[in-house]
């Protein structure tokens, strides 16, 4: 279907009401928004002010962990509405999402997949390396530069044709790189330092759901699912392709222990989530 977007973007995918799915999304966010605010509210003194920004933050990290969902599935919705459930026990727990990297894995996911239908153009590109600069300087995961640039370079490797994206996945790399200088090459400091002081039990629970994504992947069969602009069959070697995108943008925020783990429940849960929706007995 032509929107005036697709004309510009190839990674964005705008929520058309005409679609139960997206009906229920577009009445829920705000439900989200008010049962976070008042959960907030009830929790402590806290202002309306900052209990309505905090609600803010809830409908965004929703929605995010629902389109992730949608992207990691395109056959099946249930798993993305399991994912969405998980903000509300989140606010309650009062922890804190990367929005910034939630958004960053949501777009890289749809430079592998094509979910749009279209190939990826440079203003989309200059979205992922923002997204991916915001996740590795601002929200501090330093490996999201490599997930950035294994993503570029993975829809370069199936359309050839791709050849500028190889110079956007350098400077992507460039982004980890400089984390890694910083630390005079020390990867024991980059990737274990972290997870050696991290509860077990969490970390291999967060490794578990982790591997359940990639059999996910594995397992995922033909893909029905049609491009959003082009109405042609997305390819599912592009699928498991931004399945595993997403997997790996999971496993870089583990190397940054319990903090690392904590702020990326949303994009756990949304890889979980899709696990479970695979036996919700629905149809496509």
């Amino acid at each position: 279907m032509s929107k005036p977007i697709y004309r510009v973007s190839s990674i964005s995918r705008p929520l058309e009401a005409k679609y139960p799915s997206n009906r229920a999304v577009l009445i829920l966010l705000p439900v989200i928004l008010l049962a976070s605010a008042a959960l907030r509210m009830s929790q402590a003194e806290t202002s309306l002010m900052t209990a309505a920004f905090g609600g803010l933050e809830a409908m965004f990290g929703a929605f995010l962990i629902w389109a992730i969902g949608r992207e990691l599935d395109p056959d099946r919705n249930p798993g993305a509405f399991i994912a969405m459930a998980a903000i509300l026990p989140l606010v309650y727990l009062d922890y804190e999402l990367s929005l910034w990297t939630l958004a960053f894995v949501l777009m890289a996911t749809r430079v592998v997949n094509r979910t749009v239908g279209n190939p990826v153009r440079l203003g989309d590109m200059a979205v992922v390396l923002a997204l991916a600069a915001l996740a590795v300087f601002r929200d501090g995961y330093s490996e999201m530069g490599y997930v950035a640039g294994l993503a570029l370079a993975l829809d370069a490797f199936l359309d050839r044709k791709r050849t500028l994206n190889l110079v956007g996945a350098t400077i992507a790399v460039a982004f980890s790189m400089w984390h890694l200088i910083e630390l005079e090459g020390d990867l024991r400091a980059l990737l274990l330092s972290a997870v050696e002081v991290m509860p077990q039990m969490a970390l291999y629970s967060t490794l578990a759901v982790l591997v359940l994504g990639v059999l996910h992947a594995l397992l995922l069969g033909r893909v029905h699912s049609v491009g959003d602009a082009t109405g042609e069959p997305l390819s599912g070697l592009r699928v498991r392709g931004g399945i595993l995108i997403a997997a790996l943008a999971g496993l870089a925020m583990l190397t940054e222990g319990e903090a690392g783990l904590m702020a990326g429940l949303g994009l756990y849960a949304a890889i979980l989530g899709v696990v479970l929706g695979r036996f919700w007995p629905s149809g496509r």
